[in-house]
């Protein structure tokens, strides 16, 4: 789908620079998989505290003329050698880490507030806030979901989440309805032809993109909204074009392979043999699952348009980076749970 999505930006092939950087990405992103799968999760989840050090300084340095790279009035990029580092992206697998690795080192930290929940919800915010600042609310707000749930699967009270839902109220309404690009945003969602001029364009073309496909869709590469019609294409609305390309039968094909990696994830998650295993794999699977569901939620119209691409479609080489390495980790976990039952060992989680 990105060669396809691309290729009409480029004369031929030589110049197609979004192939060649994905594929180049792509044996980068399969190799730290393998590496991650082999490498024992335990001492991997025991750095996750520099991991996380070293993901706040990459956010901070975003911020920061000169270092970070701005695009479509946003600083999300770092780039180096002729490579874009989106720090963001380490942060969604930095929080995983950190929080599964903490709530797991004692059985009852969790229930205290203190020692458990508190020192997640500080990072989570932190790193949060961070991202927010880029602008990135999309992805702030999946950061936070996500470090929430790996709380919930931990067994944290619910007792000690609620007097954090009240605050949440005020501050969704200043960074959404207050802040005017965001409202019109919201005002597109709720009507996009009315704003078909303006803010409501780019989700109208996905639209059109996505009926134009019909059940079979127009052809592999016969794409029209990828003529410069459609914003983003290659980025966070890939799945608008291979849904006119691929028709209904590619889009629910997607789907169903996303559900089934779920469902993996889930079953990973309920055989692992420890309570970090466990953690591990319910936030890297929670992750995955629900910036895909964002993704084609937006493209499709059922959520306000958001910066999140689409897991292992959309082009952007860091993305797909620490896809393939949070996909290395669940593999570790469910390898490891196999050899386990293997030889016979007891699950230890509680």
């Amino acid at each position: 789908m990105v060669a396809s999505t691309s290729m009409v930006e480029a004369d031929d092939f030589e110049s197609c620079r979004h192939l060649k950087r994905q594929l180049l990405w792509v044996l980068l992103s399969v190799t730290a998989m393998c590496v991650l799968m082999r490498i024992d999760y335990h001492l991997v989840a025991a750095f996750s505290p520099w991991v996380l050090v070293g993901t706040v300084l990459l956010l901070v340095a975003v911020l920061i003329p000169g270092i970070g790279t701005k695009y479509n009035g946003a600083r999300r990029w770092i780039r180096f050698l002729g490579f874009g580092i989106q720090p963001s992206e380490t942060a969604k697998l930095a929080v995983v880490l950190f929080a599964a690795w903490w709530l797991s080192r004692f059985p009852d930290r969790a229930k205290s507030f203190r020692a458990g929940l508190l020192p997640v919800l500080i990072i989570t915010a932190l790193v949060g806030a961070l991202v927010l600042a880029g602008p990135d609310l999309g992805t702030a707000l999946l950061i936070g979901v996500v470090g929430m749930t790996v709380a919930v699967l931990a067994g944290v009270r619910v007792v000690h989440l609620a007097p954090f839902v009240l605050p949440a109220v005020p501050f969704f309404y200043y960074t959404v309805w207050a802040v005017k690009w965001r409202h019109d945003r919201l005002l597109a969602f709720l009507d996009p032809w009315k704003y078909y001029e303006g803010v409501g364009y780019q989700l109208c073309q996905s639209l059109v993109a996505l009926g134009s496909g019909g059940i079979a869709g127009v052809g592999p590469g016969q794409s029209r909204q990828k003529l410069g019609f459609l914003p983003e294409a290659v980025h966070d609305f890939i799945f608008a074009i291979l849904g006119e390309e691929l028709g209904f039968i590619g889009t629910i094909s997607v789907v169903l392979l996303f559900a089934a990696f779920v469902w993996y994830g889930m079953r990973v998650a309920m055989r692992s043999r420890d309570r970090l295993g466990f953690l591990l794999a319910g936030g890297v699977t929670a992750t995955i699952g629900l910036q895909a569901l964002i993704n084609i939620a937006v493209v499709t119209g059922a959520a306000p348009t958001k910066g999140i691409s689409l897991p292992f479609v959309s082009f952007g080489g860091s993305s797909l980076f620490f896809l393939m390495c949070s996909v290395g980790l669940l593999l570790n976990i469910a390898r490891r749970t196999e050899m386990a039952e293997a030889a016979g060992d007891r699950p230890k989680k509680t």
